[in-house]
């Protein structure tokens, strides 16, 4: 069984109406993905998914936190994920009315399934600063910190 299978999401059955789902993010969820910034993390995604007639909107929630590089020393520095966003899901090809802010998923017709990880892991991946630090810098490795202060240049 694919790992992440656990972020599926069977709409089929589905009736009309709001449904909530909560996925769990742990560090297995980031070994999924080549090249992944991300070494470990501890997070909840909660999906409210509203099916409606013909299509879907999921609002994504996700919090917890992330354990990557920090840009300043080098070592592993906790970032918080604090991440809302709204998915609007449709079944078929893309009409070409697409409004450039719109975060839009299209699922091929007869797909009875909606798997939310790459969704998650992209969410998850915006969330995060552009510059990635410890909180403070007392956190960072005080030898990288000396180096860094002898190379500085005024």
């Amino acid at each position: 069984m694919n790992y992440l299978s656990k972020y599926d999401v069977i709409f089929s059955g589905l009736s009309i109406g709001k449904h909530d789902f909560v996925f769990e993010i742990d560090d297995r969820f980031f070994e999924q993905f080549d090249y992944s910034e991300i070494k470990h993390g501890k997070l909840s995604a909660n999906i409210e998914l509203n099916r409606l007639s013909a299509s879907m909107i999921a609002k994504v929630a996700i919090k917890g936190e992330v354990i990557t590089m920090c840009d300043r020393c080098l070592d592993d520095a906790v970032i918080n994920v604090n991440y809302e966003g709204t998915l609007l899901i449709k079944c078929g090809e893309p009409d070409g009315n697409i409004d450039g802010n719109d975060e839009i998923m299209y699922l091929n017709r007869g797909d009875d399934t909606i798997n939310f990880a790459q969704y998650i892991y992209e969410s998850i991946g915006i969330s995060l600063p552009i510059q990635r630090l410890h909180s403070d810098e007392s956190q960072c490795n005080k030898e990288m910190i000396k180096i860094l202060k002898k190379i500085k240049v005024n």
